[in-house]
């Protein structure tokens, strides 16, 4: 690669400036851009208006949605009668993939990291029975059984901020080092599940990380332009916004700062447990393609209103009990009485890019490369040539967007603006290799996601909606449930919401 010939452009439109409108001057570029959306939803439910409607049968137990929570609680059913609804073409939700014959790639959330055994023993015990880990006594942690998937340590990250490269996103000095010994008085105290958390920190709820930290050190603005990057990565808001429990427990929830903690990402990133699960329960009862409408009340259970994609009809389901784990936003349409209990969440929206290039790089990458740029949506991306069983014909760069909540509306553009998202993209990432990859680039898939994930701002935990629900036989799972939103605390979720059926 040639740094020395490539010239930085410095006009690139942010994202949250190109959604705002369709009428951008969309120039055509050398490769098919592909957009992965639900949103038609709307237009799919006006349509089912003509759809015949049949009757579907009865189950014991609906769940709906197929993301990690609603497949962990079908994995817990799995002798029971249920079946599992899920609105797109494939089960995942915000772990969703893309396969093809010789590529496949993360849409969605794209790696988890080996836990400590101090964390929830429900949990660590089905992902032991799904053989996924395996106990490693003299680490005391769960390790990874497919080894394979691991990313080698010395290749996991690298940081490009503002044109300058350094090996991590908090500059180091005096205030890393004292923010990190005030971290590391909560030491062995953020479990995960959170809900095992002590009374006497659940406090920290109350206060944004950024007011937490200030009564305590000297932050800078490049500091806080860290930790901000930090919080939207895996939080999708920043340290302003995020509460001051969230925030440690991001830092100090596993041993990063002692020891080298696995961390596991496939090629086709999280979408590695949906297969695991899915294969564990049998595809016959999990309904891709199903859209669940309306959800009514009656005297031994409910009437489920299913929308199926496919044959564009609605079945009409009895059953004696549901596990909502798809989306809370949508219950204002499917079972509005329990609207008021989610009311107050907020979602950041997120955007997947990911760019195919026919050839692969002169020498090794980095797996997560994180970029502080000035649209501050845009967070870097993961590079496929880092991970195990990769396509070796293609090199594969995925960038993800966390947008602000203000930006979820600006989403219906997407598709009008997709070769100037993809574009955009490029240029990014042609600033930081330091050469312009767009010839290389054989496609590009951008998957949208309006909400992709509950923002864990002040009051957002410890506040399980199930307990004030008001019809016992509907369970609610998922971590837009008072959850943070990581992979473990979406399982426990679903482990909990199977015992309450």
């Amino acid at each position: 690669m040639n740094r020395r010939d490539f010239i930085r452009t410095s006009s690139i439109l942010s994202l949250p400036v190109i959604l705002k409108s369709c009428g951008w001057d969309n120039r055509p570029v050398a490769y098919p851009v592909h957009v992965h959306s639900d949103a038609d939803t709307g237009h799919l439910i006006y349509k089912s208006e003509q759809f015949d409607r049949i009757p579907g049968g009865s189950v014991d137990t609906m769940i709906v949605g197929g993301g990690i929570a609603g497949l962990t609680a079908a994995c817990k059913l799995k002798d029971r009668n249920f079946l599992l609804c899920e609105l797109s073409s494939d089960l995942g939700g915000t772990s969703s993939a893309w396969y093809s014959d010789k590529l496949s790639f993360a849409q969605g959330a794209h790696y988890d990291m080996a836990y400590p055994d101090t964390y929830g023993q429900e949990v660590l015990e089905f992902l032991e029975s799904l053989n996924i880990i395996r106990h490693q006594p003299w680490k005391a942690a769960w390790g990874f059984t497919d080894e394979q998937h691991l990313v080698m340590h010395r290749r996991k990250n690298q940081c490009y901020d503002h044109g300058e490269i350094r090996k991590e996103v908090l500059p180091r000095g005096t205030l890393r080092d004292d923010f990190f010994s005030l971290i590391e008085s909560y030491r062995g105290e953020m479990h995960l599940p959170t809900r095992l958390i002590d009374e006497k920190l659940r406090p920290l709820d109350k206060l944004s990380f950024i007011d937490f930290l200030k009564s305590r050190l000297n932050l800078t603005n490049d500091f806080v332009a860290g930790l901000s990057y930090h919080m939207k990565d895996d939080y999708g808001a920043d340290a302003h916004t995020v509460s001051a429990l969230a925030g440690i427990h991001y830092f100090i929830c596993r041993p990063y700062n002692r020891e080298v903690v696995e961390l596991f990402s496939p090629p086709e990133g999280n979408h590695y447990f949906i297969q695991k699960m899915a294969n564990y329960v049998g595809g016959e009862r999990l309904m891709t393609n199903h859209l669940v409408k309306h959800i009514s009340e009656v005297s031994d259970g409910f009437h489920v209103e299913v929308i199926d994609v496919t044959d564009q009809v609605i079945r009409t389901i009895k059953t004696r009990k549901i596990i909502y784990a798809g989306q809370k936003h949508a219950l204002k349409y499917i079972f509005p009485q329990d609207q008021h209990l989610f009311q107050a969440n907020q979602y950041a929206p997120w955007m997947v890019v990911n760019l195919v290039l026919d050839r692969t790089p002169e020498y090794p990458g980095y797996w997560q490369n994180e970029m502080l740029v000035e649209d501050g949506t845009f967070l870097g991306f993961i590079d496929s040539t880092t991970q195990h069983m990769a396509s070796q014909e293609h090199w594969v760069l995925t960038a993800y967007y966390c947008l602000p909540p203000s930006s979820r509306n600006d989403l219906v553009h997407v598709e009008d603006n997709k070769m100037k998202i993809a574009e955009a993209t490029a240029q990014y990432i042609s600033n930081y290799f330091g050469e312009d990859i767009s010839p290389a680039i054989q496609q590009v898939h951008i998957k949208v996601m309006g909400h992709a994930m509950p923002i864990p701002g002040r009051d957002y935990l410890f506040d399980d909606k199930n307990q004030y629900r008001g019809n016992k036989n509907i369970v609610y799972a998922g971590v837009d449930n008072s959850r943070l939103p990581l992979l473990f605390e979406a399982m426990d979720s679903g482990i909990l919401a199977a015992g309450l059926v």
